[in-house]
């Protein structure tokens, strides 16, 4: 337990060193007590199993795939923390081709699973089996749903499943986001099984709630565009906004994407001329934003002398109060930090990678550079100085990053308030395209909500 709280809380810190802001909905889901099987997407490697530690807010005993084991660092981390290995029938094969088919090879690990959940605990299971970048949810295996027909079978009582989603904005760039979506959960005492077949009936529930948690598309290019699109429709809905207003949250993104990709199969067909031509738009209004360099959400920024004064006067005044603690943060980690991501650049192969090695690497490196550190203050000024010195640097960083972001993000929204100085008709002209923009959308989500009415009723009179 104490090596679980020391790895959630060191994980936290590398959390929001590396990521931006991590955001939840549907927290109020995820019980206190009962026994739970975490259904989770599985896009970022160790990452996902890092942001489910920070955001549940109980004990989980985490599986992961036995060939992370026979990496000798990762391997002590995995078992100091009760990892419990699971071995994969790909993973045999790759070995050795004329592995036959052993339905007990995971005996132990589903028994282990079986013992904390009687427990009451938490277990958290990766049921598309691998780390991918697909745009799409991979087919799930059966594992999750075995796991919990055997923890019922050996009298578990109370037994939920639930779906877990991972959306991250772009996985391997630091600074950016995270949303976390959290599914309806399945309560197995009460769950019944319309086949005599209730293994893959029940893995296709949890599918079915996996993909509603999730963002899923046919291919890349569709979700590009998709995101794209939502990201202009939701700029489409912001008030005016102040110089000093925050970001739009992630979630509403990913709403929007949602709404998007549910409204496709259900506009009539005689709208979808109309459609096509809001998409050029939206299209068309995105290439220009980019080309001026104006994220959408800055695009109602106020052009008057008035708010620019006040937001110069109250970012300067943070950067003199702020500024020296930041620094202090930056000196003491940049040197971790800079080997941390050279090391990932060179170690990364996969869009997977470059989260987990940066994380892996930094961590390393920074608990060696405090060691280094607070043994050189220490012979210099004495144990409690050291000590004060180490209680200072995590919390440091901390601010340094955040510090830095606010930086970027006013920096950013001078450079387009500027840009609308020197042009005055183009704020009031991108402007008027994002209302139109947002009226088109209002209208077409009226067409798509009497359509589904329409067809509702036409099959219940059949």
């Amino acid at each position: 337990m104490i090596l679980y709280g020391f790895a959630r809380w060191a994980g936290g810190i590398a959390l929001r060193w590396f990521y931006r802001d991590i955001e939840i909905a549907g927290s109020e889901q995820i019980p206190a007590a009962l026994p739970l099987l975490l259904a989770v997407n599985h896009p970022n490697a160790l990452i996902d199993a890092m942001v489910v530690m920070h955001i549940v807010r109980r004990p989980i005993r985490l599986t992961a795939k036995a060939t992370l084991f026979e990496n000798r660092f990762v391997g002590v981390l995995l078992r100091a923390v009760g990892v419990v290995p699971l071995r994969r029938m790909k993973d045999e094969r790759e070995r050795d081709p004329s592995t036959a088919m052993d339905s007990t090879r995971n005996r132990e690990a589903f028994r282990a699973v079986t013992e904390s959940l009687r427990q009451h605990n938490a277990v958290l299971v990766f049921p598309e089996g691998v780390s991918h970048d697909r745009p799409s949810l991979a087919p799930l295996r059966t594992g999750i749903a075995r796991m919990a027909f055997q923890a019922r079978d050996e009298g578990v009582s109370g037994l939920l499943i639930l779906p877990l989603g991972l959306i991250f904005e772009r996985k391997g760039q630091p600074r950016s986001r995270i949303f976390v979506r959290v599914g309806n959960p399945i309560d197995l005492d009460h769950w019944q099984p319309a086949t005599t077949d209730p293994v893959p009936e029940l893995t296709a529930e949890i599918e079915r709630g996996l993909r509603a948690a999730t963002l899923n598309f046919a291919t890349a290019e569709e979700a590009a565009q998709t995101v794209g699109a939502a990201r202009v429709v939701a700029g489409s809905f912001d008030e005016p906004r102040s110089l000093t207003a925050p970001d739009r949250p992630l979630g509403d993104e990913v709403d929007i994407i949602w709404r998007i990709s549910q409204s496709r199969d259900q506009l009539p067909p005689h709208t979808l001329a109309r459609v096509a031509h809001l998409a050029s738009r939206i299209e068309a209004l995105r290439a220009e934003l980019e080309q001026h360099a104006i994220p959408v959400g800055d695009v109602r920024i106020s052009p008057a002398l008035g708010p620019a004064a006040w937001f110069a006067l109250r970012e300067g005044a943070i950067v003199a109060g702020a500024g020296p603690v930041a620094w202090w943060g930056r000196i003491n980690h940049w040197l971790p930090f800079t080997l941390a991501r050279v090391f990932a650049g060179r170690m990364s192969h996969t869009p997977e990678d470059p989260a987990m090695q940066t994380v892996l690497a930094g961590f390393a490196l920074v608990l060696s550079t405090y060691m280094v550190q607070t043994v050189i203050v220490w012979r210099l000024a004495g144990v409690v100085v050291a000590l004060a010195y180490l209680l200072s640097l995590p919390a440091a960083a901390t601010w340094d990053l955040r510090f830095r972001d606010r930086i970027d993000r006013a920096s950013q929204r001078m450079r387009v308030y500027f840009r609308y100085r020197a042009d005055p008709a183009l704020q009031p002209r991108l402007d008027a395209e994002l209302r139109a923009i947002r009226d088109e959308v209002l209208a077409l989500e009226v067409l798509t909500r009497n359509s589904g009415s329409a067809a509702r009723a036409a099959r219940t009179l059949q």
